[in-house]
């Protein structure tokens, strides 16, 4: 018992470790080891028993509790509650981590820390299996239209099951890690330190980029206009405007930029994966998607209120009853569709205000707050949601263990 946060804290480090390596089960199996430790040190050790719930924290219960209803109206009750266990599992993760980080708030630092080295060691692999050529598994890109020279090599690390698609999630998902660790070491003035994991942050861009998942490029349109508004507000706040930042900050900013725009340019493989963004039905894979968004959608208005069930195993069921001929597909290719499909406009409402009460508590700290560590947290989550979600508009890794783990660590951290 004198050492049970130690060990709580080292089964969470192992589920962060073993996202690489593993399969959902074993994942899902430390998820519950976590927080039952938490749930028997909450109940036998804390002096204080008593759970406070954030308004956050409340709107999920919501949403949970709509999860629940709608696996009791499915018509596909056994298939829909094998989805719903493993949703429990993350639900049960993201209030234990809230509790744990609570009372552990000196973790916060070492744990994103732990995260950027996980997340540095699979954009190595990735640039290795990119510049290699490793041969993709499956079909992964439509090279019916292009030349050799324009086929990129689509990288997809370690994690499993082996998907660029997952890989790019992860790392977009992990991304603010770095710009957490770049501004937390300038407030520590650790210039070197802060240098270092600006290095790591570009070689993680450089790793999304060569998984070839558009939906990731586009998450980028989330990220970046987001995080460049935050940093000229807080230097037209704190510094009083950009003359007053000194010139080589700025020569090295566009140096970076520069740099970083010649890479996409330079690689024709990559710059005609970006256009390929705009090819809709002209790509075979985006013409894929929008047939299945339409046989979705007449999914969600045949069972709007509370969906068909939660699972890919209950959603196949039945959406092979709506499917195109040769469309087959596991999910809807759509987070906020997969859960109105799934769970009905109402479980999708109460997610979505789950997600503008984090990020409302987010400006909160970053305005109000005088608690600068807090800040840059906030900043990072909030940079973390917008990044997720926008990949998640085209895409469903969302719901994958080793992207939903890290994404409630993130927001469990913000627990007072």
């Amino acid at each position: 018992m004198d050492n049970i946060d130690g060990i709580i804290y080292f089964i969470l480090l192992l589920i962060l470790f073993s996202s690489l390596i593993f399969q959902s089960e074993i994942l899902g199996g430390l998820s519950l080891i976590f927080s039952f430790l938490v749930i028997f040190k909450t109940i036998f050790k804390q002096e204080n028993t008593k759970l406070n719930f954030e308004k956050h924290e409340k709107t999920f219960f919501i949403y949970f509790l709509i999860v629940t209803l709608s696996l009791f109206a499915s018509t596909l009750f056994k298939l829909s509650l094998h989805g719903y266990i493993k949703t429990l599992i993350y639900v049960l993760f993201f209030f234990c981590a809230g509790e744990f980080f609570k009372y552990n708030k000196n973790k916060i630092f070492p744990t994103i820390l732990f995260v950027s080295v996980l997340m540095s060691f699979e954009s190595i692999v990735a640039i290795i299996q990119n510049s290699s050529g490793v041969v993709e598994i499956s079909g992964w890109q439509d090279v019916s239209n292009i030349n050799p020279e324009q086929i990129i090599s689509r990288a997809y690390g370690t994690i499993k099951p082996y998907n660029p698609n997952l890989l790019a999630g992860y790392l977009l998902c992990g991304l603010s890690s770095f710009i957490y660790l770049i501004l937390y070491c300038l407030y520590k003035n650790k210039k070197g330190f802060a240098l270092s994991f600006s290095v790591l942050f570009v070689l993680n861009l450089v790793a999304i980029i060569d998984t070839g998942c558009r939906g990731a490029y586009l998450g980028f349109l989330f990220f970046f206009p987001l995080l460049f508004l935050a940093l000229i507000l807080y230097i037209k706040k704190s510094l009083g405007g950009l003359s007053k930042i000194k010139k080589r900050y700025k020569n090295i900013t566009l140096i970076g930029i520069i740099g970083f725009l010649y890479f996409i340019l330079s690689n024709p493989a990559i710059t005609k994966r970006f256009e390929s963004i705009f090819a809709l039905r002209l790509d075979s894979s985006i013409s894929f998607r929008l047939n299945v968004y339409e046989s979705v959608w007449k999914m969600f208005l045949d069972n709007p209120f509370l969906g068909i069930g939660v699972g890919n195993q209950n959603f196949r069921e039945i959406y092979g009853l709506y499917m195109k001929t040769g469309f087959d597909a596991l999910g809807s290719y759509c987070v906020p569709l997969e859960i109105a499909v799934e769970s009905g406009i109402f479980a999708l409402a109460a997610f979505i205000v789950f997600l503008a009460l984090v990020i409302k508590k987010c400006l909160k700290n970053c305005y109000r707050d005088s608690n600068i560590p807090l800040k840059i947290l906030s900043l990072s989550v909030i940079l973390m949601i917008f990044a997720v979600m926008g990949h998640g508009l085209f895409d469903t890794i969302w719901f994958r263990p080793q992207v939903q783990l890290l994404f409630w660590t993130y927001i469990a951290m913000l627990k007072d």
